[in-house]
C-alpha cells in the first residue's frame, strides 16, 4: 500500500508540476504580460528575471539537500503567483511575481529529481514518469484548456500547483544525497538542443497563422492530447528497458521532420501528427535523466541528482528554451538550419566519446553562430522589408489604401483605426491614392496567409468582377510570402481584435432575405472553396489548412444559433467577418441586404438537407 501510495504521488506530482510548467510559465503567464506591459524590451526584461530566478535558485536548492520541504514551499508560491496572476494588477506587479515564477520552478523541478532519484528504481521510475509526463500534455492540450483566456489558465495553473503539492506529500520525505556534482556537459547538449529547436518549432507555429491552423486548431487538440500522452508511455517504457541513445535520435528526428513539413501545406497535416510525438518523447527522458538515467552513457558519471537536475535545468531548460523563442520571434517559417544544427549537436552527444567543458564551448559557439546567421539571413524582418518594397514595385499603392481613418465607418469595415503620425512616417507614404479594393492596413487580422497566396494566384476565383491581376508569378518564385509576410505583420493582435468586434456585432436592423438572391451571391463568391452545393468540396478545399464546412450539414459551430437572437444573425455574422485564423474570410463590403439574402438562402440548405 505504501508503494502503490508513492507511485501515485510521484504520477501526480510530475503531471503538476509540468502541467504548470508548460501552462502558466511558458503561456498564460507571458499573456498577461503582454497584456498589461505590451511587448517589446520590456517584456523580455521581465521573462529575464523568469530566468535569474529559475536558474539561481535551482541551485541553491540543489545545495541544501532535503527535497520535500523545498517542493512544498515551492509549490505553494507557484499557486499564489499564479492566483495573482489571474488578477487585474498593475504592471509592475509582474515583474516581481515573474521573478518569484522563475524561483519557485527553478526549486520545484530540482527538489522534485531529487525525490525521484531516492524512491524510484530506474525501470519502473521511467514507467510512472512516462505517465505523469504525458498526462501533463495531454491536460494541457484538452481544448477547454487550451483555447481558455490566459486569465482562466492562471486559475487553472494555481489548481495544478496544489494538486501536483499534493502528490508531493503522498510520496513522502527523504534525504538526497549532497555534494559537488561533476557537470554533465554531455546531457546538457543534447537537451539543450533538443528544447531550443522544440521552442524555435513551437514559436513558429504558434505565432504563423496558417503554420498553426494546419496543426494546432481547436479540431486536433484532442489528438495532440492523445499523441502526447500515448508517447510519453512508451517513452516511459523505452527507458526502463535503456536505449536513451536511440530514444534521443528518435525525437531528433520526429521534431526535425515536424518542423520541416510544417513549411508546406501538403505536408503540414503530418507535421501536426509527429511534433507532440517528438515532444514527449524527449520531456519524458528529461524528467527522468537526473534522478534515474545519469551514468548509463559513457562521460556522464554518477553524481546527486539534484546537482544534475540544477545544472540540466539550468541551461538546456531555462536558457535554451529562450534563446529558442527570441532567435524565432521574427520567423514565419522554420529554417531546415536550425533542424541540421540541433541534429550535429544530438548525434556528437549521443555518440561522441568524450564531452566536458573543452569541447562543448567551440561546438556550442559554432551551433550559435549558424543559427544566428540562419536566422537573420531570412529572417521575417529581411522578408518583410522585401515584402513592403515589392508592395511599392509592384503599384499596390494605386486600388489599396492603408490608412483606416479615424472615427468613420473605416473602423469596422477594416480595423482599428490608424496613427496619422505615424503613417506619415513611411517610406514612401503609404496612404494610398484611392480604393478600389479593399484598404491593407491590418487585412493580417482579416485574411490567412494561404487566402492571400491563393488570392494572388488567381483573384477572380475568389470574386468574378475582380479587376485585379494575376499575380502568379510572385507565388512561384516565392516573392508572394515575402509579400504576405509584410502585409500580416501585426496579425495576431488583429485577429484578435476581429474576433472581438465580431463577437460583440449586431445587425442595426434584420431584413428579409431573399433566398434567390442569396443563392446568386453564393455561386460568385463561395463556391471555390465550398463547392457548388455548399457541400465543402469545391476546386480549392484541398489546399487550405482549415477545410471548408459543409454548409448544409455541418457541424456548424460558430454559425448556430445563439438562444438571444434569430438564426439569421449567426450566420450573417460569420458571413460579415469569417473565421479569424482560418482560411474563411470575411465579407466586409457587402450590405446588410447582401448578408441576409445568403444567410437565408444557407438557412434554407440546413432545414432541407436533401437538396
Amino acid at each position: 500500500m505504501n508503494t502503490t501510495r508513492k507511485s501515485f504521488g510521484l504520477i501526480l506530482a510530475v503531471a503538476g508540476v509540468y502541467a504548470y510548467f508548460l501552462l502558466f510559465a511558458q503561456f498564460a503567464f507571458l499573456e498577461r504580460i503582454k497584456a498589461v506591459m505590451g511587448e517589446g524590451s520590456a517584456l523580455k526584461a521581465v521573462l529575464g528575471l523568469m530566468v535569474l530566478g529559475g536558474v539561481t535558485t535551482g541551485f541553491l536548492v540543489a545545495r541544501k539537500g532535503r527535497p520535500l520541504p523545498w517542493l512544498t514551499a515551492a509549490l505553494l508560491v507557484c499557486a499564489v503567483v499564479a492566483g495573482v496572476a489571474s488578477m487585474r494588477v498593475p504592471g509592475w506587479v509582474f515583474p516581481i511575481l515573474s521573478f518569484f515564477t522563475g524561483a519557485a520552478m527553478g526549486a520545484v523541478t530540482v527538489a522534485l529529481a531529487g525525490r525521484i532519484g531516492e524512491m524510484s528504481g530506474c525501470r519502473r521510475g521511467c514507467i510512472l514518469l512516462g505517465w505523469g509526463t504525458g498526462l501533463a500534455y495531454g491536460f494541457c492540450n484538452i481544448p477547454a484548456v487550451f483555447t481558455a483566456s490566459p486569465s482562466a489558465q492562471c486559475v487553472m495553473s494555481a489548481i495544478v500547483a496544489l494538486v501536483a503539492l499534493t502528490g508531493g506529500r503522498l510520496m513522502g520525505e527523504g534525504e538526497a544525497p549532497i555534494g559537488a556534482p561533476s557537470i554533465p556537459w554531455r546531457a546538457i547538449l543534447i537537451f539543450a538542443a533538443l528544447v531550443w529547436m522544440d521552442a524555435a518549432v513551437f514559436y513558429v507555429i504558434q505565432h504563423a497563422p496558417e503554420l498553426k491552423a494546419g496543426t494546432w486548431r481547436n479540431e486536433v487538440l484532442w489528438r495532440n492530447a492523445g499523441i502526447h500522452l500515448v508517447t510519453a508511455v512508451i517513452a516511459g517504457y523505452w527507458l526502463s528497458f535503456g536505449g536513451l541513445r536511440w530514444l534521443w535520435l528518435a525525437a531528433w528526428g520526429m521534431l526535425a521532420l515536424a518542423g520541416w513539413w510544417v513549411n508546406f501545406p501538403d505536408s503540414r497535416e503530418w507535421a501536426g501528427w509527429l511534433y507532440p510525438a517528438g515532444v514527449s518523447l524527449y520531456s519524458t527522458a528529461l524528467v527522468a535523466w537526473p534522478g534515474l538515467l545519469a551514468g548509463e552513457r559513457p562521460g556522464d558519471r554518477m553524481n546527486p541528482a539534484m546537482g544534475r537536475a540544477a545544472w540540466l535545468f539550468g541551461i538546456s531548460g531555462w536558457l535554451a528554451s529562450g534563446m529558442g523563442i527570441g532567435m524565432a520571434e521574427s520567423l514565419h517559417r522554420v529554417p531546415g538550419r536550425f533542424l541540421a544544427i540541433a541534429g550535429i549537436a544530438v548525434v556528437a552527444g549521443a555518440f561522441g566519446k568524450r564531452f566536458d567543458l573543452r569541447t562543448i564551448i567551440p561546438v556550442g559557439l559554432v551551433a550559435l553562430g549558424a543559427g544566428f546567421t540562419g536566422a537573420s539571413s531570412r529572417s521575417a524582418a529581411t522578408a518583410m522589408a522585401r515584402g513592403h518594397d515589392l508592395y511599392v514595385s509592384e503599384g499596390c499603392i494605386h486600388c489599396h489604401s492603408r490608412y483606416v481613418r479615424p472615427g468613420s465607418s473605416d473602423e469596422l469595415i477594416w480595423g482599428r483605426a490608424a496613427d496619422p503620425a505615424e503613417i506619415l512616417t513611411g517610406q514612401p507614404v503609404l496612404i494610398g491614392n484611392r480604393r478600389q479594393g479593399p484598404d491593407l492596413l491590418h487585412v493580417g487580422g482579416r485574411r490567412s496567409a494561404n487566402w492571400l497566396r491563393e488570392h494572388f494566384r488567381d483573384p477572380r476565383m475568389f470574386s468574378p468582377d475582380s479587376p485585379m491581376p494575376s499575380y502568379a508569378s510572385l507565388v512561384a518564385d516565392g516573392r508572394a510570402d515575402d509579400l504576405i509576410a509584410w502585409l500580416t505583420k501585426d496579425a495576431p493582435a488583429e485577429m484578435a481584435r476581429t474576433w472581438e468586434v465580431a463577437i460583440a456585432w449586431k445587425p442595426a436592423e434584420i431584413l428579409a432575405g431573399d433566398p434567390v438572391r442569396g443563392h446568386a451571391l453564393f455561386t460568385a463568391s463561395c463556391t471555390a472553396c465550398h463547392g457548388v452545393d455548399a457541400h465543402g468540396d469545391g476546386p480549392l478545399a484541398k489546399g487550405l489548412q482549415s477545410p471548408p464546412r459543409n454548409l448544409v450539414t455541418g457541424p456548424f459551430g460558430l454559425s448556430a444559433a445563439r438562444p438571444d437572437e434569430p438564426p439569421i444573425v449567426s450566420v450573417m455574422r460569420v458571413v460579415r467577418f469569417g473565421i479569424p485564423g482560418t482560411d474563411m474570410p470575411g465579407h466586409e463590403t457587402w450590405s446588410a441586404q447582401e448578408l441576409a439574402d445568403i444567410s437565408e438562402w444557407l438557412l434554407q440548405q440546413r432545414r432541407s438537407p436533401a437538396r
